[in-house]
């Protein structure tokens, strides 16, 4: 190892690296020294498989948004995981003109973005100018269109937060990004089939543009009385199920069981 300069065995390092990563341990030590093996030497190691270094790349995500690491960052557009050196100058905080400023590129998506306000790549924009546009183009996507008053310009995935703009069609949108299925009218995230929960109308999941949209208490009122009352119904109505199985069962076989003998002997007296 290079932190101890202690040889040790290949495969017992790997065995050692994977059952750290499988019980969710972070900082992952050396066996012999105990020093904290870089993070970077694990992701791009080739010898771990890739669902262990997936699984190691999502632990360390959530560590990262628990805390706040300067050297560590993520891709604004896939997530990948990029590490940059503490003497490097974009972790120092070295200014740059906005003609020269080295933008990282994903490993992963191949894209371009900005490791000091951690947005895309604006060449022609300072980080300031880039944030204000972004306010502005908040603004642009909930003003609503002019010949059609019921839709606005974008909505934001509620999953990956980018804006997504409806042309034609329902309100049952898809992410292409993560895949994340929500409303397009009120931005709520759908969980329940859609014809079911969100698009119902007197459902407590409903979409809030399907019912008074403008008055949330009476909304609220009438959706909640209708399932207060299909609680109080299920029962009653389940009852009466069962107990029209429990008439209906033994009554069938007794009329079943009086019938059967005199069926032939209305045949018999036929034939006479």
């Amino acid at each position: 190892m290079p932190c101890c300069s202690i040889e040790l065995c290949s495969v017992c390092l790997l065995t050692h690296t994977m059952t750290n990563i499988d019980n969710g341990i972070v900082k992952i030590e050396c066996p012999a020294c105990s020093h904290e093996l870089n993070s970077s030497t694990i992701l791009y190691n080739n010898e771990l498989p890739i669902t262990i270094r997936e699984r190691y790349q999502q632990i360390l995500a959530q560590d990262l948004s628990e805390k706040q690491n300067t050297c560590i960052k993520l891709c604004p557009h896939c997530n990948f995981i990029t590490i940059l050196d503490e003497n490097n100058p974009l972790v120092r905080g070295k200014k740059y003109r906005r003609s020269s400023i080295p933008w990282i590129r994903c490993e992963q998506c191949d894209q371009e973005w900005c490791w000091s306000c951690y947005s895309p790549s604006h060449p022609d924009e300072t980080c300031r100018q880039f944030k204000k546009n972004h306010t502005e183009l908040d603004v642009w996507a909930k003003t609503r269109r002019s010949e059609n008053r019921n839709q606005r310009n974008a909505q934001r995935c509620p999953k990956c937060s980018i804006y997504i703009e409806k042309i034609d069609g329902c309100d049952h949108m898809i992410c292409t990004k993560c895949n994340s299925k929500f409303c397009y009218r009120c931005g709520s995230r759908i969980k329940l089939p859609f014809y079911i929960g969100h698009d119902a109308k007197y459902s407590i999941f409903g979409c809030k543009y399907k019912l008074w949209p403008k008055r949330p208490l009476l909304r609220w009122l009438i959706r909640g009385s209708v399932f207060a009352g299909l609680l109080i119904l299920a029962p009653i109505i389940l009852s009466a199920l069962i107990a029209l199985l429990a008439i209906g069962i033994p009554t069938v076989l007794i009329v079943g069981c009086l019938a059967l003998p005199l069926y032939p002997c209305l045949k018999c007296k036929k034939y006479l």
